[in-house]
């Protein structure tokens, strides 16, 4: 537990990004649930939604089944019928038009609830509304006649009262009494008088309106269209307008009763919760979390009359006036309704209103919806609240428009045949003006459409459990790779990170989108941004410090290249070794201790910078570390702290070149600085497991390498004086080198001799390193005539050895390897080794 307590309080740029991305995954999972909203992260995911609308209708067109299609009260069709709102003939015609012409369904995308007063009996039909307005047999005025009967009754009740008083009345208030008692009497048959003309205007307004409904009968448009509707009752939805409780008080409460009683019969289902989607049992409810009107506002009676089906068309824009989702279905206390949409969708699947049926999440009262079934024909995703996001398939005129000039002319039956037609407003100052995602302004119509193609063929932006526990995981997944990158990553390369996870997570919701899945892009690309700047703004308050400490305090001991990798692995620095296989590299300057005597101190320091400043550069050049000077010795190793397969190659080729800018500094010194001594440097180098690492305390420390085989390149370097030469390597470091260059015949060497060191029984086999190239054909007779003479030592022909070594002494004068081994072999020679002597020299000495 304190382990972990431990590893959370711990702070690091790791850390720091996957918490705040779990924190994006927890703010994610309360908005599934409905818990918690953030406006900008609500409006973000609008404008992201449009965009994928617009790349989408960009990239991959408008397709649709070609099903639904729009009868447009256009520019042409009101230079031919007059403007509009049209004389509700013009619109019986048109609904007879289109059924002959075969029309599947027919929906107005208009309301019909206000008389048609136009046409050739304007007038008239003016005169009658304003005569029904004041008429005392109109129902709202007869409650001012039935105040009559309250009146009547008040008087009865006072006189009674005053008739009981009349024996408690004294002897000289009885005028009083009796002045009071006629003047009741009075009112009284004033009031029936009044009452009785009342009711005799009423009988004659009601025999006047009858007279005014004949003499204008057969001739009312909006009977004409009723008359219309109910002809093509089963394929004509009739639009109506969803109210709230304010709109609700301009309705007569008798008014909003008869409208409810002559809508029964267009009600949807019920709400029900079934256990399976093809289960025949179900639980039926009556309050969901259906969006809740107080009313709603049907068409006039002679229209409503002949009906079957009637769709609300109200629109709910989002919060920046976007229409992005549309309610399939509302609710008025405990019945349901379904919109405009809806009713043609059924119509066209051939069912009636009790086949639409909203399935809820839980049997409880109060659940919120999942879906809403047409007949078991389709499903159509919503919310919770029975909203469906509208898929909007491309801009405006995506669907066939259909001028009403045209149709009524009969020039586009064939077209109409089978289709869904939506009757609606498309001219410039005849609709009300509409946002979508692909459009700023566009008429309702063209939604309506839309949402009617995304239910006939099935085409939604689905969510669902699955969707959510998907976002949730990649949520929670995102969280740990987007840390992991931003941690690791170079800080001078996390803004191309950036760029690379936002479009790809940018590609993958689109992807999904286009694939029918309504996806959320906000909140993963706000994880991202957030991630990205608390994680670099600690990086660079913190991690990069380090690293310019580091930087400061290695730049003298690695070149730039190993250094900047070295810093993308700073746990590699850490108080501690590790075992790796290694190069190390001894140099030293021959007898320096000599040298020192005979200059003076500023001269010696002088004869140092310049010796050690190019032989330094050269072992940082090559990928080495430098790890420390000892006096006028330089030690090096090669490999860590950035592992490499040609250490021991890069350790060689430093070698080599300290040996050849010795040689230009020695040329240009007798030039310049005829002072300056001449000096010789022996190298040593061995490869080999060795541990590296910083050693020391945590206060102070280096980073160094220790081991047998850094003990052995030390001795090597040693015995470069002993056998003349300028570099010695052992096997392991040849067979290294050409392995890790790939190339047997790497490097010109010879090979010397065969030691054992103090301490160690196995024999260690040297050589001489001469060149980076093929050996040339001047030294050639070098190398093979020593060759010969070491196997001829080793066979114990130590004669036969000095005769060669001789000779090559002889042709190759200062040969410092022959005169070491013409010596041995004279040793040899007067006093013979052991029988059992295997050519290996021990070395007596480190």
């Amino acid at each position: 537990m304190r382990r972990l307590q431990g590893w959370l309080t711990r702070i690091t740029a790791f850390r720091i990004g996957l918490f705040t991305g779990l924190a994006f995954a927890a703010l994610h999972v309360l908005q599934l649930a409905g818990r918690t909203d953030v406006p900008v992260l609500t409006r973000m995911e609008g404008a992201l939604t449009d965009l994928r609308f617009l790349q989408r209708a960009k990239l991959l067109g408008s397709e649709h089944s070609g099903q639904v299609v729009v009868a447009a009260v256009d520019e042409a069709a009101i230079a031919r019928f007059g403007r509009f709102p049209w004389d509700r003939r013009v619109i019986a015609a048109l609904i007879d038009k289109l059924d002959a012409a075969g029309a599947k369904a027919i929906g107005f995308d208009m309301s019909f609830s206000d008389e048609d007063l136009g046409g050739q009996f304007a007038g008239a039909k003016r005169y009658r509304k304003r005569f029904e307005d004041i008429s005392l047999a109109a129902p709202r005025n007869r409650a001012a006649i039935e105040q009559f009967d309250e009146v009547e009754s008040q008087i009865a009740g006072a006189a009674s009262a005053l008739q009981l008083l009349h024996h408690k009345v004294k002897a000289d208030a009885e005028p009083i009494y009796q002045a009071a008692k006629g003047r009741l009497a009075d009112g009284a048959q004033k009031l029936t008088a009044s009452r009785g003309t009342f009711d005799a205007l009423v009988k004659q307004h009601e025999a006047y309106g009858a007279e005014l409904d004949q003499d204008l009968g057969g001739l009312d448009p909006d009977a004409v269209m009723g008359e219309a509707v109910a002809r093509s009752a089963a394929k004509v939805v009739i639009g109506v307008v969803m109210l709230t409780e304010p709109e609700m008080r301009d309705l007569n409460p008798q008014d909003a009763g008869e409208v409810a009683r002559r809508l029964t019969a267009m009600q949807i289902h019920q709400p029900e919760w079934r256990e399976r989607a093809d289960s025949p049992i179900s639980t039926p409810l009556k309050v969901t979390w259906v969006k809740q009107y107080a009313g709603l506002q049907p068409p006039l009676a002679p229209i409503l009359k002949g009906a079957k089906w009637i769709g609300y068309f109200n629109n709910l824009p989002d919060f920046d006036g976007v229409i992005r989702h549309t309610a399939l279905t509302m609710r008025v206390g405990e019945r349901y309704y379904p919109s405009l949409d809806a009713s043609l969708a059924a119509v066209a699947f051939g069912l009636g209103p009790q086949d639409i049926i909203p399935i809820a999440q839980t049997p409880e009262e109060g659940s919120l919806l999942e879906s809403i079934d047409f007949g078991g024909r389709v499903r159509a995703p919503v919310d919770g609240r029975g909203l469906m996001a509208i898929n909007y398939l491309g801009k405006d005129r995506t669907f066939e428009n259909y001028s009403v000039a045209d149709i009524m002319d009969g020039r586009k039956d064939a077209e109409l045949r089978g289709k869904i037609v939506l009757v609606g407003a498309t001219a410039q100052g005849t609709f009300d003006q509409r946002i979508t995602p692909l459009n700023k302004i566009t008429s309702g119509v063209e939604t309506h459409a839309n949402v009617v193609e995304n239910i006939v063929s099935g085409r939604f932006l689905r969510r669902g459990l699955a969707v959510d526990l998907a976002e949730v995981a990649l949520a929670l997944l995102g969280a740990l790779g987007f840390a992991f990158l931003f941690a690791r990553v170079k800080v001078r390369h996390v803004l191309a990170v950036l760029a690379v996870c936002v479009v790809s997570v940018w590609t993958a919701s689109s992807l999904a989108f286009w694939a029918g899945y309504e996806v959320f892009a906000a909140l993963p690309l706000a994880e991202l941004g957030s991630m990205f700047v608390l994680v670099t703004v600690y990086r660079y308050a913190t991690e990069e410090k380090d690293k310019r400490q580091l930087r400061k305090a290695f730049q003298l001991y690695l070149n730039p290249e190993v250094m900047e990798e070295m810093l993308e692995h700073p746990e590699n620095l850490q108080l501690g070794g590790r075992e790796d296989e290694l190069t190390v590299l001894f140099s030293d300057i021959r007898g320096f201790t000599g040298i020192s005597e005979k200059l003076e101190p500023a001269a010696l320091v002088h004869l140092l910078n310049e010796y050690l400043s190019p032989m330094t550069e050269i072992v940082l050049r090559k990928r080495g570390t430098l790890d420390k000077y000892i006096g006028d010795a330089v030690m090096a190793f090669f490999g860590a702290p950035v592992q490499t397969a040609a250490h021991a190659a890069n350790g060689c080729d430093a070698a080599l070149e300290m040996i050849e800018t010795l040689q230009r500094m020695r040329e240009r010194w007798r030039i310049e600085e005829p002072s300056m001594p001449p000096i010789e440097i022996g190298i040593g180098i061995n490869s080999g497991p060795m541990v590296v690492g910083n050693m020391g305390s945590s206060q102070r420390f280096n980073y160094t390498v220790m081991g047998d085989n850094v003990n052995l390149a030390s001795r090597l370097e040693g015995l470069t004086k002993e056998y003349g030469t300028q570099i010695l390597v052992t096997e392991q470091t040849l067979i290294a080198a050409r392995k890790g260059l790939n190339d047997e015949g790497a490097y010109t060497v010879r090979e010397l001799d065969a030691v054992r060191v103090m301490g160690k029984e196995e024999p260690v086999r040297l050589f001489e390193l001469r060149r980076r190239v093929p050996a040339t054909t001047e030294e050639m007779p070098l190398l093979d005539g020593y060759a010969r003479g070491l196997a001829l030592y080793r066979a114990r022909q130590f004669g036969e050895a000095r005769l060669q070594f001789d000779s090559l002494i002889k042709r190759f004068a200062g040969d410092g390897p022959s005169a070491l081994m013409l010596a041995r072999c004279d040793r040899l020679l007067s006093a013979p080794p052991a029988p059992g002597w295997d050519g290996v020299f021990r070395m007596e000495h480190k």
